[in-house]
């Protein structure tokens, strides 16, 4: 899709996958990493022409999740994915370069959903029992916990040029989203 200054939403292109996805990241101009569910694979890739790809890390769990139960991000300056393990409270940082990474858990990160690539590296997540949304380094140290002051973060996104953080959630009769700013 495609969003224009004024907010006006248009399809660019279709893509029909093998797997269902819970979410999705922009890995470059033509390709996208995705957390599916419902698949032996916990990550996959697809590229603007439907060709798909498995994401392979030692750090990745070996297991099929379910709807709304993981979600990932990728870092593109340091090759990094980051994906999210919501029923394990756990956040796995898998340099996709050197093979090594982080395995993240924390009582600062309870239920995590959403996560999206933050500035300098830096990546956020939603803690969707603690309604925050926690700030890691890529080597796995909390910096910064943001109180967004709604229940269940569900999905968080960073505009292109960092300043801006959109939080939304998924509480049935109470959804919202929130816009924050990023100094």
């Amino acid at each position: 899709m495609s969003v224009s200054d004024d907010n006006a939403i248009t399809m660019l292109r279709k893509l029909s996958t093998s797997f269902c996805c819970n979410s999705m990241s922009s890995m470059d101009a033509d390709t996208f990493i995705v957390s599916t569910y419902f698949h032996e694979r916990p990550v996959r890739t697809i590229d603007i022409q439907g060709n798909e790809g498995d994401i392979q890390h030692k750090l990745l769990p070996d297991k099929t999740y379910g709807p709304f139960s993981s979600a990932c991000t990728y870092i593109s300056s340091t090759n990094t994915l980051v994906f999210s393990d919501r029923f394990q409270h756990t956040v796995y940082v898998c340099d996709l370069t050197s093979g090594e990474g982080h395995v993240i858990k924390s009582d600062k990160i309870v239920r995590p959903r959403g996560v999206c690539a933050g500035p300098a590296g830096t990546v956020f997540v939603c803690s969707g029992v603690r309604d925050t949304i926690v700030q890691l380094s890529q080597d796995g140290e909390i910096l910064m916990t943001h109180d967004v002051d709604m229940e269940f973060p569900y999905a968080v996104s960073l505009n292109r040029d960092g300043t801006r953080l959109v939080v939304s959630n998924n509480k049935e009769g109470q959804s919202m989203i929130k816009l924050f700013h990023v100094s």
